[in-house]
């Protein structure tokens, strides 16, 4: 800091244990941060599953206990003390679900504006009545809006999302700042072959396949990506579709479709949970990546595919070109039998899939933790400044 006096800074890392998006980008965020700044103090705010998990490797980073879920009435209440207590002189919300009750400066993360999306459609299927539902819905979209109005900067991962955003709540684009996120070392194409037959024997795997990683919310555009592989599947059956991620609601409504529909799990496997060992493995291991979303703040999976030594079939909207631009092979998300037309073109266009791996594993140097936290470092240092 150019300031002589150290400062306090917080970090809102409930979120540290969960295993990939928010989650992820916050454990890199902090362990970059150790790395790069020896200068200010750091109080990493965190679950119990968190606080267990994660060890300080820096002096100035001390962890603090805050057992209090998100989304609820806990959160709001609770939470503003347990940072003032600290007496950090900046907050950083990692995620949105700031109290509206904490007054004190701070800075958000907005990493996409696509829960409006996943609230309508997920209404559908809820179990609640749907009054309540709505009511929820709008209540999550008035503390969205209220966070981003009040916070002294905003961070996003990407230009596309900065647009976004300043269009959406009409703010003035200074306060927004685009940092990139990246991927973990731990991808890697030296990863292929390594624990092949494991999860093959556990997630049935017995063919060639294309792997989709990430959770199946309506956004996600995972219902015309099952229905695009069908397609592909009647003119080529030597593959097996493969869905990564847990089984929650969504995913629950699209395996009862695929049961009535009779169409068999040696076809559209859905894996559920895995865990970090895994999914380095099945990504290394895949014939090609297949990301259909509709929306994206980011989109970590295709980098991590590319790191993987994979090429990355890819939606051409969103903010996807700007992240992936011509080391992939894109689609209209929306056209099922474009996404099939481009399953079959790299199932039969060797050259092709050794060029994009090769783009690929070269693309992917260019984005850093580091990078990321020290940017990230800057936009705390530019609110102090402002004082």
């Amino acid at each position: 800091m150019k300031n002589n006096k150290k400062k306090i800074i917080g970090i809102d890392a409930r979120m540290y244990h969960i295993p990939g998006g928010i989650g992820r980008y916050t454990r890199e965020l902090i362990s970059s941060l150790e790395r790069i700044d020896s200068e200010n103090e750091y109080r990493v705010f965190l679950r119990k599953e968190g606080f267990d998990n994660y060890q300080p490797n820096n002096q100035k980073f001390k962890k603090v206990l805050a057992d209090i879920g998100w989304y609820g009435f806990s959160e709001q209440l609770k939470m503003p003390g347990i940072w003032k207590k600290e007496k950090i002189n900046l907050l950083h919300a990692t995620h949105f679900n700031k109290s509206l009750f904490y007054r004190r400066p701070y800075v958000v993360t907005i990493h996409d504006l696509t829960y409006s999306v996943s609230a309508r459609e997920g209404m559908k299927i809820s179990k609640l009545p749907p009054i309540v539902y709505e009511f929820k819905r709008i209540a999550y979209e008035w503390a969205i809006r209220d966070v981003i109005k009040k916070a002294k900067k905003i961070i996003v991962p990407t230009n596309y999302s900065k647009e976004d955003i300043v269009r959406m709540y009409k703010i003035n684009p200074e306060k927004v700042s685009v940092t990139y996120e990246s991927v973990t070392g731990d991808f890697s194409p030296e990863r292929r072959g390594r624990d092949l037959s494991v999860i093959s024997n556990k997630f049935s795997i017995n063919k060639k396949y294309f792997i989709y990683v990430g959770n199946a919310s309506p956004h996600k555009n995972v219902k015309r990506l099952i229905e695009a592989f069908l397609k592909f599947y009647e003119i080529n059956n030597s593959f097996q579709l493969v869905l990564a991620g847990k089984k929650e609601k969504f995913y629950e409504q699209i395996e009862r479709e695929l049961i009535e529909r009779g169409i068999s799990r040696d076809r559209v496997i859905l894996t559920d949970m895995v865990s970090d060992e895994e999914l380095y493995s099945l990504l290394a291991n895949a014939y090609a990546l297949t990301f259909p979303s509709l929306a994206e703040g980011f989109g970590i999976p295709p980098l991590e595919a590319m790191a993987s030594g994979i090429p990355v079939l890819v939606s051409n909207i969103s903010c996807l070109p700007e992240i992936c631009q011509d080391k992939a092979l894109y689609f209209d998300p929306y056209n099922t039998d474009d996404i099939a037309e481009k399953m079959r073109i790299i199932s039969e266009d060797e050259n092709l899939r050794e060029n994009l791996i090769k783009k690929g594993l070269e693309h992917v140097k260019s984005f850093s933790w580091d990078k990321m936290a020290r940017e990230t470092r800057e936009v705390y240092e530019s609110v102090f400044w402002a004082k």
